[in-house]
């Protein structure tokens, strides 16, 4: 029998996949990309499909016990996620693990947000035993963001001064790990943070430090953003970012003690820290 990963080429499937192959699992990753297949490090085979054509997926479904389901931002996300969801319940799998996000009513006016809720509610749909795992916002978010803050001196990114425990998406591969080789997490609904607080001029303050130069927060004008960003964004996303800019600027993401402790319980190691992060992004972007 094999572990399926949806989303096994991205920041948090990447690190899930090798993880479980050096556990001696047997471990497929669903890519449409012939590419993305053959370039997977060994012990991981590669399966080409595509979500929105529910005949390709049975092949790669054939003999999967366990789905760890990570869909992509993108105006498909739920039909995608559902029909994987659908695909599941006929080959007979056992155990979806899922990457879902922190709903609340702020977060139902983000598209990416809002279309996590029909998947979930086909996941429970199905009786097959589930996690569901709720991070919020990735370290590695700002891995995309090197010349602005490296060579412009600016953090660009409009989260605002409420604050955000985010995560490293290393440790939300761990929890997925877990979840999927063991019966800890079975059943359980589980936000995920990380281990400090920061706020976006925090954000530009460590930068700086790291990167031995002056480092400003951008603002919170998002028009002034997505203005910015118009060149290089097709219109549903940048609309989908805005929403979901205007939503941590307005609410944060902000954990209790307790809340972080959970998180750490269900990666099983302690978290990793934001300003290991930065200190391993700089000294790339000084290279």
């Amino acid at each position: 029998m094999a572990i399926l990963i949806i989303g096994g080429t991205g920041r948090v499937g990447g690190p899930a996949a090798r993880a479980l192959a050096e556990k001696g699992e047997g471990v497929r990753v669903l890519t449409r990309s012939t590419e993305k297949s053959e370039a997977l490090p060994a012990g991981i085979t590669g399966v080409i499909g595509d979500l929105e054509d529910t005949e390709s997926l049975r092949p790669a479904f054939a003999g999967v016990n366990k789905l760890l389901l990570i869909t992509a931002n993108g105006e498909t996300e739920e039909l995608r996620g559902t029909n994987a969801v659908a695909a599941a319940v006929a080959a007979g799998v056992n155990k979806i693990v899922f990457l879902s996000v922190k709903l609340s009513e702020a977060a139902m006016k983000v598209p990416h947000y809002a279309s996590k809720v029909a998947i979930e509610d086909a996941i429970r749909a199905s009786s097959i035993t589930h996690t569901f795992l709720r991070p919020d916002f990735f370290f590695q978010n700002d891995l995309m963001l090197g010349g602005a803050i490296s060579g412009g001196g600016v953090y660009p990114m409009p989260i605002g001064n409420i604050g955000q425990n985010r995560i490293d998406t290393r440790d939300i591969g761990d929890a997925a790990v877990r979840a999927l080789t063991t019966d800890a997490l079975d059943g359980l609904d589980i936000p995920l943070y990380g281990p400090s607080t920061w706020t976006a001029d925090a954000i530009a303050t460590l930068y700086g430090h790291s990167l031995g130069r002056e480092v400003r927060y951008g603002g919170d004008d998002l028009d002034a953003w997505a203005e910015g960003s118009k060149a290089f964004m097709p219109p549903w996303l940048l609309n989908a970012l805005k929403a979901g800019f205007n939503k941590m600027q307005a609410v944060g993401s902000v954990a209790t003690a307790e809340e972080v402790a959970t998180s750490e319980s269900t990666v099983g190691h302690p978290l990793r820290t934001f300003e290991d992060f930065v200190a391993e992004a700089t000294l790339a972007w000084k290279k």
